[in-house]
């Protein structure tokens, strides 16, 4: 186990908001790395237009800069705000389903949230599984992302979506849909 991260899911409305209790809007997500040897590639937020209004002057060669006290600080020098254990900017489909990539499944999980932890914690060609892959949604970017993937899930309609969703992202031929009975 190495981090417990706070994913919050944006504001919730409608029937969740009548819960005589707090109203729960974020998830935990549990990183854990199978050794000391682990692929970690940090993640950083993009600075907002404010603050990369701050470096308001150009060198010779046109990059921005800003004065600091005792040097100057190029923007082009930095990656951005790295990001924490509290995820406040990807928003869930339980508060916005209005997204041309929800398809509608119960459970599934915005693609930019996917794509923040398949990139911090895999590398171009690295195996992907997800064993409980739901609408495909890891698949998905593990593909856009250049990883290979494994995706399992039990439930039929979870494999008719998945196996619909990948098939547009590109043609395979090698996509098995094994429903066989577990009894």
């Amino acid at each position: 186990f190495r981090r417990e991260i706070i994913w919050n899911v944006g504001s919730v409305s409608g029937f969740k908001t009548r819960a005589k209790n707090w109203i729960r809007q974020h998830d935990i997500i549990l990183y854990y790395v199978k050794s000391r040897e682990f692929i970690f590639n940090k993640q950083y937020l993009s600075y907002s237009k404010k603050y990369i209004l701050r470096f308001n002057r150009k060198d010779s060669n046109g990059k921005r800069y800003r004065m600091r006290e005792k040097n100057i600080q190029y923007l082009d020098k930095m990656k951005g705000i790295p990001i924490g254990t509290v995820w406040n900017d990807i928003y869930s489909y339980q508060t916005r389903t209005n997204s041309k990539e929800y398809l509608g499944y119960p459970t599934q999980k915005p693609e930019k949230l996917l794509e923040r932890i398949v990139s911090a914690s895999s590398n171009e060609g690295d195996i992907v599984a997800d064993f409980f892959c739901g609408s495909g949604t890891t698949c998905a970017v593990a593909e856009k992302l250049n990883r290979k993937w494994i995706g399992i899930d039990v439930n039929e309609d979870a494999i008719n979506i998945a196996n619909k969703r990948l098939k547009e992202l590109r043609t395979f031929t090698n996509i098995k849909n094994n429903t066989k009975s577990l009894f």
